[in-house]
C-alpha cells in the first residue's frame, strides 16, 4: 500500500481490489515482498508529460511508471514463474488501472507562471499531445504484457475547490476549464478505440467519471453527500498543510460545521484518534478538533482529491455492466472475466 495518500482512507484501486477479492496493491517500495499481488506506481503531482508537476519537486511521469513496471516484470516477477508462458498468462489476466491527466492541467497547462504549455498549445492541440503520449504509454504497457486496462477520464476540474478558489467563477463551476478537460476526454475515447482495434487481445474500459462527478458536485444529496464546495481538509497549493500536521488559521467563511471551524487551529483529518500538540500556540495536552468530523458527507478530501466515501461510490458505479454504470463498454467484473 502507499505509505502516504491524498485521502482519508481507501483509494480507488484499493476498492477495486476489495471488490475482486484481491490483496490491496503495494507501493513500489514494497515490490520485493509480494509483487505478484499488484503494485502501485502512483507519484504525487505527476502526469502524462515529463514536466508536469515538477515545479513542486521531482516525480515520476507516466513513462517512468511504465518503465518501473517493466523492471518489476523482469526483476521481480519473471523468477517467480516457471515459464515465460505462465508469466505472460499472469500479466494478461491482470487489470491495469490508469488514472492520470489531472495534473497535466492543474500543475501544467493552468499554471502559465511555471509552464509554457498554454502559450505553446491551444486547448485542442494540448489534448492531442496528451492523448498521443498516453497512447504510446499504453502501447508500451501492452508490449510488456498488459491486456486489460481500466483508463479513467479526467474529472470536471472546473468544479474542484482548487480551481474554484483560484478562478472565482460567477457560476458554480469554471466551465472554461471543464471545456478544456472535455476535449481531452473526447480524444481519450478516440485513442482507446483506436488502440483496441490495433492491439490484438486488448480490452480497454473507460471510467467515465466526468459526468458522474459533476452530477455529484451539483446535486450532492442525490448521492448521499452534503458538502461538495469545500474540502474536508484545507491545504495550501502543494497539497501539504493541516493534514500533515502543520498548524494554520482557517478562513472564517468555511461553510459546514463553521461553529467549530472558524479561526480554530485544526489538526489532521485522517481516520485516526485525536492527536495532541506540544506547542505554545495550542492548549498543551488537550486534543485539538478534527478539521471535519462528518467525512463521509464530504466529496473532496482536499482541494483536488476525493474522500474514501467518494472513491467507494465511484468504484461501485464501475463494477457492473449497466446503462447507469460509469464504466464502458463493460464493468470491472466483466473485465476481470475476459
Amino acid at each position: 500500500m502507499d505509505k502516504s495518500r491524498f485521502t482519508n482512507g481507501r483509494t480507488i484501486t484499493e476498492y477495486i481490489s476489495s471488490a475482486l477479492d484481491l490483496y490491496p496493491p503495494l507501493s513500489n517500495d514494497d515490490l520485493n515482498l509480494h509483487a505478484e499481488c499488484g503494485i502501485s506506481y502512483a507519484s504525487a503531482s505527476s502526469g502524462i508529460l515529463p514536466e508536469t508537476g515538477t515545479a513542486l519537486g521531482n516525480n515520476y511521469c507516466m513513462e517512468k511508471q511504465v518503465n518501473f513496471f517493466n523492471e518489476t516484470v523482469e526483476t521481480n516477477l519473471r523468477p517467480r514463474f516457471p515459464s515465460k508462458y505462465k508469466l505472460s498468462e499472469y500479466l494478461s489476466d491482470s487489470i491495469y488501472v490508469i488514472n492520470i491527466g489531472t495534473s497535466d492541467y492543474i500543475y501544467n497547462y493552468l499554471q502559465p507562471d511555471h509552464y509554457n504549455s498554454s502559450r505553446k498549445y491551444s486547448g485542442e492541440d494540448y489534448a492531442e499531445l496528451l492523448t498521443n503520449t498516453l497512447g504510446n504509454n499504453l502501447k508500451d504497457l501492452y508490449n510488456i504484457g498488459a491486456r486489460k486496462m481500466l483508463v479513467f477520464q479526467v474529472g470536471p476540474l472546473g468544479c474542484y475547490p482548487y480551481v474554484i478558489n483560484k478562478v472565482k467563477p460567477s457560476s458554480r463551476c469554471a466551465e472554461d476549464v471543464n471545456s478544456l478537460v472535455s476535449i481531452f476526454n473526447y480524444k481519450l475515447d478516440v485513442k482507446l478505440k483506436e488502440l483496441s482495434e490495433k492491439l490484438d487481445g486488448s480490452a480497454f474500459v473507460t471510467a467515465r467519471i466526468f459526468d458522474l462527478l459533476k452530477s455529484m458536485i451539483l446535486r450532492p444529496s442525490d448521492y448521499g453527500f452534503a458538502e461538495t464546495r469545500w474540502p474536508c481538509c484545507v491545504t495550501p497549493e502543494n497539497g501539504t498543510g493541516l493534514c500533515k500536521g502543520d498548524q494554520e488559521n482557517l478562513p472564517p467563511d468555511l461553510p459546514r460545521e463553521s461553529a467549530q471551524r472558524g479561526m480554530q487551529r485544526q489538526f489532521s483529518c485522517m481516520e485516526v484518534p485525536p492527536l495532541k500538540l506540544n506547542s505554545n500556540q495550542s492548549q498543551i495536552g488537550k486534543p485539538v478538533k478534527y478539521l471535519c468530523q462528518e467525512r463521509d458527507f464530504y466529496l473532496f478530501f482536499d482541494e483536488l482529491h476525493m474522500t474514501q466515501a467518494a472513491n467507494k461510490f465511484i468504484v461501485n458505479k464501475c463494477l457492473n455492466t449497466t446503462s447507469e454504470g460509469a464504466c464502458s463498454p463493460y464493468g470491472i467484473y466483466q473485465l476481470a472475466e475476459i
